[in-house]
């Protein structure tokens, strides 16, 4: 199989199923930004105790199956490939309860950084708001309402990634800087 089709070089792409469409699609932008966060995880998998990188990695495995979702409708593409379930958003809110726990109240705004892997956890972070944007306006705009949970995870996840933030801060012995607003 050749990397390159040359197909692509006027704008367009195939889906999954073959369906066409316009790489401005907000379907491939959705898939694009998936994609892209799926990528930031794996830079942060790499720099993260094996405990936190398996949950990432399992994180990892959640969004490419999101991804063949948002990729195709066929259920011959998709096969048995289960979409997000409710059971997923569940595990995300016990990991971040299980990070709160351990974790000195919050009682500022915090700025990203401080440590290479806090700025890439940021990243992941500000990406996962960005997909979730991307997967509501295609929702949205084609009324695809199955992905009403999926949109519910990816705003969990983007919390998750803020406590993941915050227990890098704790665990590596960096201190959150605070936001100094000025006032």
């Amino acid at each position: 199989m050749k990397i390159y089709t040359k197909q692509g070089d006027g704008g367009f792409t195939r889906l999954a199923d073959g369906k066409g469409l316009s790489k401005s699609d907000f379907r491939l932008e959705a898939i694009g930004d998936l994609d892209e966060l799926n990528s930031h995880l794996g830079l942060l998998v790499c720099k993260v105790d094996s405990e936190l990188a398996s949950k990432l990695q399992a994180i990892q495995s959640s969004l490419f199956v999101l991804g063949a979702h948002v990729a195709s409708d066929s259920k011959e593409v998709l096969g048995n490939m289960e979409l997000i379930s409710l059971h997923d958003i569940v595990a995300l809110e016990n990991n971040i309860d299980a990070l709160d726990a351990q974790l000195a109240p919050m009682r500022f705004f915090i700025l990203p950084g401080g440590h290479e892997t806090i700025a890439m956890a940021q990243i992941a972070r500000t990406v996962c708001r960005r997909a979730e944007r991307s997967l509501i306006r295609w929702v949205q705009a084609t009324e695809h309402t199955a992905y009403e949970i999926a949109m519910a995870y990816m705003n969990r996840l983007s919390d998750y990634l803020f406590m993941v933030c915050r227990f890098l801060h704790h665990s590596l012995g960096i201190p959150e800087i605070p936001w100094n607003s000025g006032k």
